[in-house]
């Protein structure tokens, strides 16, 4: 392989890209979001086809696998590209984000179909993994032309079309016992980040360590500032689902 390649690969490619190479609100940051829409709509027209087809249980199989195979492909990038500064290594990119964990628990509901991991994944995915489309702050520096952007919309995307997947076609509910178990969930998580970012030298673990307007810069104590609104919107979406549901019905 020529110096060119490696070029284009390492240093291109599968590279770091240069901070301002994606745009928030840009075509390139609306069209993966009008691409989950459209998804999500198929499979909401296509629903009982879904369910009843022969091999439904291979769709979510395989769906479930390329979903590991995204998340691993961030670890795997970053042990061919190397680490870049403080912000780029090992020790910052632990499984201590909660869209990880709404991935890994998204991949075991689509395969096992159990209902309480799905509301776990639930609650996880849709406040998180949205609030990271929203406003995707970590892959300023990578645009399409980058390896980042396409792992970066597939990790996020993915989880959360997977759970209206499971809502549509197999006719999957939110319990309000999920939101104490993604809580217990959350809290050790939590604990640990804060452990983390206290120690490890650029962790910014749950963007505790980010200053957010109207918030305390102390990552100790924002965290339980930003763990009782995390409660309170749970129920909202709890209260949501249901209220959508009885009209429905």
């Amino acid at each position: 392989m020529d110096y060119t390649t490696v070029k284009f690969f390492k240093d291109g490619f599968f590279g770091y890209g240069e901070e301002g190479n994606f745009r928030i609100a840009s075509i390139w940051h609306i069209l993966p979001i009008l691409f989950m829409l459209i998804m999500i709509y198929i499979i909401y027209k296509n629903k009982d086809k879904l369910r009843n087809y022969k091999y439904e249980g291979r769709i979510r199989f395989i769906y479930a696998f390329i979903m590991l195979i995204v998340e691993m492909s961030f670890f795997w990038r970053l042990s061919y590209v190397g680490t870049q500064g403080a912000y780029d290594t090992m020790l910052t990119y632990l499984p201590l984000q909660l869209c990880q964990w709404g991935l890994i628990i998204s991949v075991f509901t689509i395969l096992s179909k159990n209902e309480k991991l799905f509301s776990m994944n639930f609650y996880i995915t849709l406040l998180f993994a949205n609030i990271a489309l929203i406003y995707p702050l970590v892959i300023t520096n990578a645009g399409p032309t980058y390896y980042r952007y396409y792992q970066f919309w597939l990790e996020h995307i993915m989880p959360i079309i997977g759970v209206f997947y499971m809502i549509f076609v197999h006719d999957f509910k939110p319990d309000k016992k999920g939101i104490l178990r993604t809580l217990y969930l959350i809290i050790p998580i939590t604990i640990i980040a804060l452990i983390a970012n206290a120690n490890i030298e650029g962790a910014r673990y749950l963007y505790l360590t980010l200053k957010v307007p109207f918030l305390p810069d102390s990552q100790y104590l924002k965290a339980p500032i930003l763990f009782a609104l995390t409660m309170f919107i749970f129920y909202l979406m709890y209260l949501l689902f249901n209220l959508i549901q009885k009209n429905k019905d």
